[in-house]
């Protein structure tokens, strides 16, 4: 009878401790979303794909959803937001180029 209880003791103890264990990895580390600016420099559709050259971060291959990468043309300014830890768009916009007005002389 002891040596069930004993092992009994040790089972839960064991599963107490695996438990605190395993909830200790699932903790978020803070990561944020990146988000960057940048222009499209290429865009390969079979891999879902579009290298951007960020402002000042240089160029990123990043990975884009299938249905937005239809939508993309190279030379388009953009915004991205990246998931945590990840080369994967969760958002891209585009950014309205500004046109530039030149005022003529008479």
């Amino acid at each position: 009878m002891k040596k069930a209880l004993v092992s009994l003791a040790v089972l839960i103890t064991f599963i107490g401790l695996t438990t605190f264990c395993f909830a200790q990895q699932t903790k978020t580390t803070g990561s944020k979303a990146e988000v960057f600016k940048g222009k499209i420099v290429s865009i390969d559709s079979g891999k879902n794909e579009v290298v951007v050259k960020a402002h000042k971060a240089g160029e990123r291959t990043i990975v884009v959803d299938p249905t937005v990468i239809s939508s993309l043309k190279v030379d388009e300014e953009v915004k991205i937001t990246l998931k945590p830890g990840s080369n994967i768009a969760e958002t891209v916009v585009k950014i309205a180029q500004k046109t530039e007005h030149k005022k003529h002389k008479k």
